[in-house]
């Protein structure tokens, strides 16, 4: 299984212990991967992850070139330091690339394995 496809399982198994619904659009030209539904509202999410580490800095980053028309939350899994950063669109609009540097305090810790991310916003 490609990271990818783990990342998506990963995270709507850890959204259904969270008492979440979670869906998956049948057509591959959404720019979601999954859609969440939280007291029936529901949530467009694009899963991303990366196992690369650039070890000049301690750094991972990965692409999220996405406009708030197209998703809701971002649900990010870096896998090297086994951390999710569940984030909405609108805290890196305008962003192209999210980085996270090991043992680094950042204004984007808050959303740190954030799977009460709907209930209590941000």
């Amino acid at each position: 299984m490609k990271l990818g496809e783990y990342s998506e399982s990963l995270f709507a198994t850890r959204c259904i212990e969270m008492g979440y619904i979670v869906s998956k659009p049948f057509s591959h030209y959404t720019r979601y991967d999954l859609v969440v539904d939280v007291d029936s509202v529901l949530h467009r999410v694009q899963v991303k992850s990366t196992e690369y580490l650039k070890k000049k800095d301690n750094q991972c980053h990965v692409k999220i070139d996405y406009t708030k028309e197209e998703v809701d939350w971002f649900a990010i899994y870096f896998k090297i330091f086994n951390s999710w950063y569940v984030l909405p669109i609108e805290a890196v609009e305008g962003i192209n690339h999210f980085s996270v540097k090991k043992d680094y305090k950042s204004k984007y810790n808050i959303f740190k394995d954030n799977f009460g991310f709907v209930r209590h916003g941000f």
